[in-house]
Parts: structure tokens; C-alpha cells; sequence
């Protein structure tokens, strides 16, 4: 079979050859993101531009649309209203279509993609008498038939111009603006240690950027507790960032009867559990809402210890979420 690809170089259609057909099957699991859990993205009717597509679309999250000469991943476009997450299907299969090169085609009126083998072809299954393909992996940076473009300054113009149409369109259709709703959020994030006997402590001061915890003797280590989010969810799915995020601390100082020393495994090229390892900021390190804080070494044996924990940033986060659980043991 053939499909018509777009040469968007060109500004030309030309005709490829069909060299792979993949199906797979999800289910989707409640309880995961919406993006990760595996509800499809429908895509409405008109909901891109007039006849575009051409009838209502159902595609993976990670599955890409074609804007300006790039390829956008439709989880970040997915506004809730015109582009959203299909929950009345639980269960289905999909279908990927495999061109020589990667490249740009055609599906009920949008332009969208092939199928680009990044690693899990082996998640799908076909039909009939087949050969086993082996070819090598390929990456978006290296094969793409258009380059993958997941910056906030290229994808948020395009979800808040697909925002806005069908803003106009709801406008038209009622005679008046439909009210947006925001989500509520705040920037207290709760902040608790949980011991290695999984007791609670609460600080007993807070002042400005540091909060102070009185440790039983013999304290080994604690988890930083607090609330979590992730900036896509926050701040908009045209943020790429999926990482929940805790709060940011920076010195952490045990205090005994008659010592005083730096914690600062946090701050390590290795770091404890629960720490983000790539976010770049000299002096500080994200928690992901439950970390290990290692005390080895700087509690007190023989009395009660304060821990004096410094908060750089925190939140915002939505209100009403639920802290990250992981385990409370090391």
C-alpha cells in the first residue's frame, strides 16, 4: 500500500510506500496522570481549523501533530475542551503506520506522523505471516521526518490559539464568552519529617525561609514531606516538565547540645532518594514531595537535636492534591 506523505521542505505531497503495520492494546490505568495513564486524546471535529480535522480524531498522548514545519506531541495542545482525554474508553487497540523514512502524513484531515521506531516496536503486534524486523533504533534527532519541538515558546502560542478558537466558537454558538475556569493553588507546601519509626514531626518554628524540627535521639535519618506537583499540570500541558516537584532546599544544619553540623548530602552529584538530580541550581536541590534525608553521624545520642532546613522555593501547587506517598523506611 501507499500512503501520500507532505513534503513540507517542498511544500509538495508525494507518495511513500507502507512497510510496516503495528497494533497494541491498552488499558488504561486509573490512578497515573492523565497523560501516562493511557486515555486516548480526542481531538473534535473543526478543532484545529474549519475541516481539520475532518471528523473527530482518537490518538495516543504521545502520538505528534504537525505546526509550523514541527512536530508537537498532542498532550501538550490537550485543552479540555476541543483537544481532551477521552474517560468513557477504558480499552482499545491502535494502530501505527510505518513509512521508509519517518515522515509526514495525513489522518482524517490533520497532518500527523509516521511511525518512528525509538525503541518499542516490540509493543506491537501484526496480523498474518510476518518477518521479524531488526533494524536499528532510530532517534528524533537523528531520523525524524520533522524535528520534534517541545519548548513552551514554540507549543504554548499554538494550545493558546487552539484556546482561543474555541473560545470564539463557544462565543458564537451562545451569544457570550464562556467563563474560564482556573485552578485553584498556593504556595504552602506543608512541609513535614517523617522518622525512621514512621513517627510525624511538625516544626515548631517557621520563620521566613526556615523551618525548625525537634529530632528524637538517635534520629538516623528523615523524610521531608510536602506537597508535590508537576509543572505541566500547574502552570499548562504546554510546559514539558512532568516532574513532581516538592520544594527546594537548600542548608540543612543539625544542632545537638554541643554540636552544630552541615548536612549536605542533598547537595551531592549522587543524591538520596527522592531528589531531583538535574535541575541546575547551584546551593539547592528539588524534593519530589518525599526524600530521604540521611543523618548519619549528626544526631544526638544522648538528647534532643534540632534540624534547621532552609526552603528556597516551593510550589505552587494545586489545591486539594495529594502529597506524594513513597516509602517511609529505608
Amino acid at each position: 500500500d501507499e500512503v501520500i506523505a507532505f513534503d513540507w521542505r517542498n511544500n509538495t505531497d508525494t507518495v511513500c510506500p507502507v512497510v510496516w503495520v503495528g497494533k497494541a492494546h491498552v488499558n488504561v490505568c486509573h490512578g497515573l496522570p492523565d497523560d501516562e495513564a493511557g486515555w486516548p486524546v480526542r481531538v473534535l471535529k473543526d478543532g484545529i481549523a474549519d475541516g481539520v480535522p475532518y471528523k473527530d480524531m482518537l490518538i495516543t498522548a504521545e502520538h505528534c501533530l504537525f505546526f509550523k514545519d514541527r512536530f508537537v506531541p498532542v498532550r501538550m495542545l490537550v485543552n479540555g475542551v476541543s483537544i481532551f482525554y477521552d474517560k468513557s474508553i477504558t480499552s482499545y487497540d491502535y494502530y501505527h503506520v510505518e513509512t521508509e523514512q519517518h515522515s509526514v502524513i495525513t489522518a482524517d484531515g490533520m497532518l500527523t506522523e509516521s511511525y518512528l521506531d525509538t525503541g518499542n516496536r516490540s509493543s506491537f503486534r501484526q496480523e498474518g505471516k510476518i518477518a521479524t524486523m531488526c533494524g536499528a533504533v532510530k532517534s528524533w534527532q537523528n531520523d525524524a521526518g520533522a524535528p520534534l519541538n517541545v519548548e513552551r515558546s514554540f507549543v504554548e502560542p499554538l494550545y493558546r490559539a487552539l484556546e482561543w478558537r474555541e473560545t470564539c466558537h463557544a462565543a458564537h454558538a451562545s451569544g457570550s464568552h464562556s467563563p474560564v475556569i482556573m485552578s485553584e493553588l498556593t504556595s504552602d507546601p506543608d512541609l513535614y519529617l517523617v522518622t525512621e519509626t514512621g513517627a510525624t514531626i511538625r516544626a515548631i518554628r517557621h520563620e521566613g525561609l526556615t523551618y525548625s524540627f525537634m529530632l528524637p535521639p538517635k534520629t538516623s535519618f528523615v523524610r521531608l514531606i510536602s506537597k508535590a506537583d508537576r509543572p505541566c499540570d500547574v502552570i499548562g500541558p504546554f510546559v514539558d516538565d512532568r516532574r513532581l516537584m516538592g520544594v527546594a532546599v537548600g542548608e540543612v544544619t543539625v544542632i545537638g547540645k554541643s554540636q552544630k553540623r552541615s548536612i549536605s548530602v542533598h547537595l551531592q552529584t549522587t543524591k538520596p532518594e527522592g531528589w531531583h538530580t538535574d535541575m541546575g541550581w547551584q546551593g539547592a536541590a528539588w524534593t519530589n514531595g518525599n526524600a530521604l534525608l540521611p543523618l548519619t553521624g549528626a544526631q544526638s545520642r544522648d538528647g534532643m537535636t534540632l534540624l534547621s532546613i532552609t526552603v528556597l522555593s516551593a510550589g505552587p501547587y494545586l489545591v486539594g492534591q495529594k502529597k506524594s506517598r513513597m516509602k517511609t523506611s529505608a
